[in-house]
């Protein structure tokens, strides 16, 4: 069973600010319903992915299945060998061939495409673009061949469940903006400008944790001591059981 895994971590930005910084990525934001089950995000170091490798009946939904349940996706690898599409390389090959660089990207734009939606916290966004630096970091897992891939990624979006063309293009023009500013500032020598960040009543709540369940001791047993005269003489006698 595979033990490759993608962490993302990423900061997302409205109008208004940002509203998360440095967040780790769980597939149920994709999808809370469908992907609760799937916590963390399956990657292939050593095989390029395309489209073409994918059955051309499967959906997008099924594509990304494949990236979070561990049956499938050691399925997935198993159909390759068996049509000699796979073949073995070393992590640094696959490094300097830019493979693992091919597949990250793969993978950002199957689950971060336009339109899609993420919640965070308790609202529910949906996703103009994103932005990845292109660099990645590789976290060796002792008894593991293939290491943990680490990448940061920042999230443009937009709250609601609809956005329009206007919505996305006043968005497109904000990074842009900011984009030709920073270029100027590197330029003259200046650091980038300090993004902003959203007002406290942009910023999604956390989901509510659910109260624990009251832990019910069971009643106690005690022994009742009853005390019975005989003779003139004193006697104790016990009635066990008894519950409060």
């Amino acid at each position: 069973m595979s033990t490759n895994i993608l962490v993302i971590n990423f900061d997302a930005s409205t109008l208004k600010g940002i509203i998360v910084k440095d967040q780790k990525y769980k597939p149920s934001m994709s999808n809370p319903t469908l992907y609760s089950s799937f916590p963390n995000l399956l990657f292939i170091p050593t095989i390029r992915l395309r489209k073409g490798l994918f059955d051309k009946n499967l959906g997008e939904d099924d594509i990304k299945k494949i990236f979070l349940s561990p049956v499938q996706f050691d399925n997935f690898i198993s159909r390759l060998k068996e049509k000699n599409l796979y073949q073995p390389l070393k992590i640094s090959e696959a490094k300097a061939k830019g493979i693992i660089h091919n597949n990250i990207k793969f993978i950002l734009d199957l689950f971060f495409n336009k339109n899609d939606k993420i919640t965070i916290g308790t609202q529910t966004f949906l996703i103009n673009n994103y932005q990845w630096n292109n660099k990645y970091t590789l976290t060796p897992i002792a008894s593991q061949k293939a290491p943990i891939v680490n990448v940061s990624i920042s999230l443009i979006l937009h709250k609601g469940s609809s956005m329009t063309f206007t919505e996305s293009t006043r968005l497109n023009c904000m990074q842009k903006k900011e984009s030709i500013i920073n270029e100027y500032r590197e330029l003259v020598g200046l650091k980038p400008l300090p993004k902003k960040t959203a007002p406290s009543s942009s910023i999604p709540p956390d989901k509510p944790i659910p109260p624990s369940r009251p832990n019910y001791n069971k009643p106690k047993r005690v022994t009742e001591r009853t005390y019975y005269y005989e003779g003139g003489k004193k006697n104790r006698r016990s009635k066990k059981n008894k519950k409060i």
